[in-house]
């Protein structure tokens, strides 16, 4: 569990103490963050904090959010979705405190902790149910990709078996060839559709990876960034990219396909044009 602890510079010695308070009561398994120095990027700084933590924890005195600093991380914090809950020092004022609505306010870090511990873990036990559903969707995505390859594959042969089938029916004459010409144009048509299919499915993949990754962070953990990494040092090539270069292949066997039937059908249409003249 991680804390981001925001205070006024004013209210520095007592916050020290509810930092190392903090320490103390969790005996080091929790890290809390202290305020980051101020210089020309801190507020760039404070947001990629504000992304490593749990919680954002703010120390109510006498002027919290009369401060510029302490509204604009207040705000942060809201726009990242960060949980925010805040705990009184000594001299914590009404006007402060009245501040704090949208938001738990403690009087002690002891009294805090347990409610951030058991936030915490639902929390976690969340993102581990959504993690699973992620990644079961993107089996199933998988699953649904190949039965798509199954079928275009199975679709575009029977499209070029029936032309064949046409055309031996007539005995290969020219109106045969033709029927068949015409049936390798559909399933060379039909092959962009199948490709079309499978790079929507590799998008939709692409996303879902992009959550888990997000969840994965969330959860301290890094399996399938670090999958990834090892697979690209290996050279592994994704499964969409591999799909498209079989498509394209088959492209080009269709299309060498269609070259021989149209030079069929010239040899065949040939004398007749010439008994024409």
């Amino acid at each position: 569990m991680k804390l981001f602890i925001c205070h006024r510079s004013t209210d520095k010695p007592e916050s020290d103490e509810i930092i190392k308070s903090f320490f103390q009561l969790t005996e080091n398994s929790t890290a809390v963050l202290r305020e980051i120095d101020h210089n020309e990027k801190w507020k760039e700084n404070v947001e990629e904090k504000f992304k490593e933590v749990d919680f954002v924890i703010f120390l109510i005195g006498s002027g919290t959010f009369e401060s510029d600093q302490l509204k604009w991380e207040y705000a942060k914090a809201k726009d990242l979705n960060k949980r925010i809950v805040g705990i009184k020092l000594k001299d914590a004022s009404q006007e402060s405190i009245l501040f704090c609505q949208a938001f738990q306010v403690f009087d002690s870090p002891k009294q805090s902790l347990k409610y951030l511990r058991e936030t915490f873990e639902t929390d976690q036990k969340l993102k581990l149910e959504q993690y699973k559903i992620m990644v079961s969707s993107t089996e199933k995505v998988t699953d649904q990709r190949l039965k798509v390859n199954n079928l275009f594959f199975t679709v575009t042969s029977s499209i070029l078996s029936i032309g064949f089938i046409l055309a031996k029916a007539f005995e290969f004459s020219t109106v045969g060839v033709v029927g068949m010409l015409f049936m390798t144009i559909m399933a060379f048509i039909v092959s962009f559709f199948w490709a079309k299919l499978i790079n929507s499915y590799g998008t939709l993949n692409t996303g879902k990876f992009t959550v888990i990754d997000k969840i994965e962070k969330q959860l301290r953990s890094n399996m399938f960034e670090d999958e990834w990494q090892i697979l690209k040092e290996i050279g592994y090539e994704p499964n969409s990219q591999t799909e498209i270069k079989v498509i394209k292949r088959f492209r080009v066997f269709i299309i060498v396909l269609a070259l021989f039937q149209i030079g069929y059908l010239t040899y065949k249409i040939y004398p007749l044009i010439n008994s024409c003249n």
